[in-house]
């Protein structure tokens, strides 16, 4: 059993691994496309918004991946910390349009970023939680 869940961790590492490798690469055109039609104006929030999927998201999985660490994170750790990532990045890209446009009001802005940090510290939680119960469990 142990050997068939290893597997399944290294696996699902690995497709989650290339999931944000499109998703960096979808966020790298999208900002590039909303920056040509954007009138000259320039929003950091707008062209660096792939550097969350890019630092948190591939980061993390291709050291999982590559550094054949045997414990994934469970699943809802991983949906947590994914869904942070996410939030991350829409709050960025939210943050960008809302520069282009113009306007100052960006209270909401906060928001995203508030909830993409405490989703995201919370599947990091989870995971390092797991990892030493797991560890505990060897042991004996």
């Amino acid at each position: 059993m142990t050997l068939f869940s290893l597997n399944s961790d290294r696996k699902k590492n690995h497709n989650t691994f290339f999931v944000y490798v499109g998703v960096t690469l979808f966020c790298i055109v999208f900002g590039l496309i909303y920056e040509t039609f954007s009138h000259g104006v320039v929003s950091f929030f707008m062209l660096f918004g792939f550097l969350f999927p890019l630092i948190l998201g591939l980061a993390p999985y291709l050291v999982l991946f590559l550094g054949k660490i045997e414990k994934g994170p469970d699943t809802v750790a991983s949906y947590l910390y994914n869904a942070g990532v996410a939030t991350l990045t829409v709050g960025s890209y939210f943050k960008g349009m809302l520069d282009i446009y113009g306007t100052t009001r960006d209270a909401y802005v906060i928001i995203y970023f508030t909830v993409g940090g405490v989703l995201l510290l919370s599947g990091l939680f989870l995971y390092i939680i797991s990892l030493k119960k797991s560890s505990d469990t060897s042991k004996k």
